[in-house]
């Protein structure tokens, strides 16, 4: 069989594409938010790729890079991958891949090219309704620019979140990552507004994007949120699968869960996906009736074939 060689222009940015298998839902809690994008920082550092823009779905993720080698790239994403994926199954005793093992990628040359390809990005969450405006959504990470150098009044914090604070710090000082069980004991008596200013913080300690590069292609932040503010982007180069179900369904299911006490026999949502097939088809019933998802909507978030639901 033959394989298409992937187009690749060295320096150029690049528009990768990671999506899940069948569509399956990954992202459910912040923890898996945080580990990934800890993951993701930790080997673009060790690789020395430059991540100029990402945005994490709750199915896929988007990535704009540059890199003078495609092969560096391809040992990158396979990386951060590999180690995201064990770290999600060691945590709920799941096994197999979670994203497609091929990416999809397409090389992008020029402003006009770029900058399309920047508010395509930045604005996913804002076509799948997850968000009234581009910088409103924490996980595409725009809203971090202004942030950036800003610190954190330790002084003023809670102790037991200092001390949280001061973990990062040395985690990070080892050019490593989070795991979830050590997020879990961070975040255990931690207030709600407590958990939301340790996400922060972990964002900006592990932040890794080159935003003087990103911003490079507008004549400010301002200009750029401007841009996705008046179109959504292009995107021709990439087969990406549409869906044309708003994602905010996850949510209303999520919260549902939440409603029956699934977090508090499991632990984080994500555990719906080792549940057993009798249980996951009682859920599936449950869940379509409350929210009026799609068979389809149900059965990514349960993680099951759509003969099974």
């Amino acid at each position: 069989m033959k394989y298409k060689k992937r187009k690749f222009i060295p320096g150029e940015c690049m528009h990768i594409y990671q999506r899940s298998v069948n569509g399956y839902i990954i992202f459910y809690d912040l923890e898996d938010f945080l580990v990934f994008y800890m993951v993701f920082s930790v080997f673009s550092r060790i690789y020395k790729v430059r991540v100029l823009e990402m945005c994490i779905m709750p199915n896929h993720v988007h990535i704009l890079l540059e890199s003078e080698c495609l092969d560096e790239i391809s040992r990158f994403i396979m990386r951060y991958t590999s180690v995201f994926v064990r770290e999600y199954n060691d945590a709920i005793g799941r096994k197999g891949p979670l994203f497609h093992k091929s990416f999809g990628s397409a090389p992008k040359k020029g402003g006009k090219n770029i900058r399309s390809t920047i508010v395509y990005i930045g604005n996913n969450p804002v076509e799948k309704d997850l968000s009234l405006s581009s910088e409103g959504y924490r996980w595409n990470f725009l809203a971090y620019i202004k942030l950036r150098g800003m610190k954190f009044p330790l002084r003023r914090l809670r102790y037991k979140l200092q001390k949280a604070f001061k973990f990062v710090d040395m985690i990070h000082s080892k050019s490593a990552f989070l795991t979830y069980s050590q997020l879990a004991r961070l975040m255990q008596g931690l207030t709600p507004e407590e958990i939301s200013k340790l996400s922060d913080y972990i964002i900006m300690k592990y932040y890794p994007f080159d935003t003087d590069a990103l911003l490079s292609f507008y004549s400010s932040y301002e200009d750029m949120i401007q841009a996705m503010h008046c179109t959504s982007g292009k995107e021709y180069d990439i087969k990406e699968v549409y869906i044309s179900e708003p994602d905010t369904v996850y949510r209303k299911m999520s919260a549902v869960l939440e409603k029956t006490g699934f977090r508090n026999r499991y632990g984080l949502l994500r555990h719906v996906a080792v549940l057993s097939d009798d249980e996951k088809f009682n859920l599936a019933q449950m869940l379509r009736r409350q929210t009026n998802a799609s068979v389809y909507q149900v059965c990514r978030f349960l993680h099951m074939e759509v003969k099974r639901c």
